[in-house]
């Protein structure tokens, strides 16, 4: 009761408790950008009651059968469609999969079940507890360290990788899931791979919010970086095929070659990377059928 009203109480201040040093961490408070809400509008942001239905329906398919019957397991349940489409295509594929945040072990139980037995399933998690859920004879694997550390992301990554797909459902804490796609994207994450971040609500709740840049922030900064060419140029036809205005080349942020597509759903985004490097944009036109060529 007392430990409950303390951390209220630092929360009020911006601060929390963390295990390590210096114990006491700050906090900030999400607030909505001004200018988006005046750009939408006062009619569809207008407040309404969105009303809870008394027994939600569970979803269908055979993911959802597999997370209903794994033990161990936690998961919201507008999650499973989105996984489904995302990641149906790659069931009975010798993928290699890692789920940052192992917790109770359900996940990575359920992650074998759905991708089968040719799949490698790879956990890390700090909390040494975890480590229990090893088990190589079945292909999934469970590494105890850091998701912030780039040291241990480095191991792991070389023991398994490059993975195909990346799950974040880790600490939550932006500071962390900002530090694991810094260094994993790019070094860890296969050309034509997937990384996902769950649980994404965690970035708007302030006991989470230990970075001024949360990871829903670091996404949507990433809709600017995919179009990264398009900055400094001022028409169509400096990317024109066979303009003379055409350019040859873009200064650009390395990261926007590498990105192929941003996917946001309620509480996930999917930021898939890009089959080696992104061909520059190019634009092209057929000459208009009313006119005599």
């Amino acid at each position: 009761m007392v430990r409950g009203r303390v951390d209220a109480l630092l929360l009020r201040v911006g601060l929390a408790p963390q295990k390590a040093p210096p114990f006491i961490g700050r906090r900030y408070r999400y607030r909505r950008p001004r200018r988006v809400e005046k750009a939408v509008g006062s009619e569809l942001m207008a407040t309404e009651t969105w009303q809870a239905e008394p027994a939600p329906s569970l979803p269908d398919g055979d993911l959802a059968t597999i997370f209903q019957s794994t033990l161990g397991l936690h998961k919201w349940l507008h999650y499973i469609p989105v996984y489904e489409s995302a990641l149906g295509e790659l069931r009975h594929t010798p993928l290699r999969f890692l789920e940052i945040g192992v917790d109770r072990g359900g996940s990575l139980a359920a992650w074998s079940r759905y991708f089968g037995p040719d799949a490698t399933i790879v956990g890390i998690d700090i909390n040494p507890w975890c480590a229990r859920f090893d088990d190589a004879a079945n292909r999934r694997h469970v590494r105890i360290g850091g998701q912030q550390n780039p040291a241990f992301l480095d191991s792991v990554v070389r023991e398994f990788g490059p993975f195909d797909v990346i799950l974040d459902d880790g600490s939550h804490r932006p500071a962390h899931m900002n530090a694991s796609f810094r260094h994993l994207f790019d070094r860890g994450l296969a050309p034509g791979g997937l990384y996902m971040a769950e649980d994404l609500h965690t970035n708007f709740w302030h006991a989470f919010r230990d970075a001024p840049v949360s990871f829903v922030d670091l996404a949507k900064g990433l809709v600017d970086e995919i179009h990264a060419p398009y900055w400094d140029a001022l028409n169509e036809p400096e990317f024109l095929i066979g303009s003379d205005t055409r350019r040859p080349s873009f200064e650009v942020p390395r990261i926007s070659k590498l990105l192929q597509s941003i996917e946001f759903f309620d509480s996930i985004v999917i930021i898939r990377k890009a089959q080696g490097e992104r061909d520059l944009p190019a634009a092209t036109y057929t000459p208009d059928p009313d006119i005599a060529t």
